[in-house]
Order: C-alpha cells, then structure tokens, then sequence
C-alpha cells in the first residue's frame, strides 16, 4: 500500500518545521553568548575597582547599567553580561569625568548599580 500524496507532504512540512525550529534554537543559543557592547576608545583608562579600592577616591555619582538578560527565553551568560554591564558603566563614567567605577549592586534581570568615581591616585 502507497502512502498518499497528502501524507508525504504533511511529512515534508513536518521535517521543515524540526529543521526551522533547531536552526532557531541554535541561533538562539549562539545569540545568548554574544556580546553587544563596545567600550568607547576614551573609556579604556576608566578602571573598574572592588570596594576596598576605592578609599582614596570621591564619588560623583551613581548609574545604573542595563542588558539583554534573556534571548528568546534563554538565559544569557552571567559573566557576559557583567562585563557588558562593567562596559556600559565605564562608557558612562567617562563622559562625566570619572576615572574608575564600583559595582554597587549585584545583577538583576539584566540591572546592575554603580558609583561612578574620581580617584586622583589613579590619574
């Protein structure tokens, strides 16, 4: 007994649909490791510092960094998303004359806090 015509398509449909759906998954996955955030050639000297650093140093101001912490319901990588984040508040603190920044809160959907610092040690 022959499969009908209808049945080869509905399998040809169905065969495309997994092909679609691995080659979405995959994009997904490779998306959710790569990193969108480009340091500003002028950010370069703006160090990020642990808290005990930053004793000798005098706050300017604090900001708040955000990313893309799910891609497609996949979660991101944490560590690429604390140096997008550390990126972000660098890039920030550059344009208003700071020279390091602290994270001052832990990650959080995607949200990091930082104080931005003048450290004249450091200069």
């Amino acid at each position: 007994m022959e499969p009908s015509v209808d049945h080869r398509a509905n399998n040809r449909s169905g065969m495309k649909t997994i092909k679609t759906m691995t080659v979405t998954a995959m994009g997904t996955l490779l998306l959710a490791g790569c990193s969108w955030v480009d340091l500003d050639p002028k950010a370069e000297n703006v160090l990020l510092l642990k808290p005990f650093q930053t004793k000798q140093c005098e706050q300017i101001r604090r900001t708040t960094s955000q990313v893309l912490d799910k891609v497609w319901f996949v979660n991101r990588n944490q560590e690429k998303m604390a140096d997008e984040l550390a990126t972000l508040a660098r890039n920030t603190a550059v344009e208003i004359g700071g020279n390091a920044v602290v994270a001052d809160s832990e990650i959080s959907e995607g949200k990091q806090a930082f104080i931005i610092l003048n450290c004249p040690h450091l200069r």
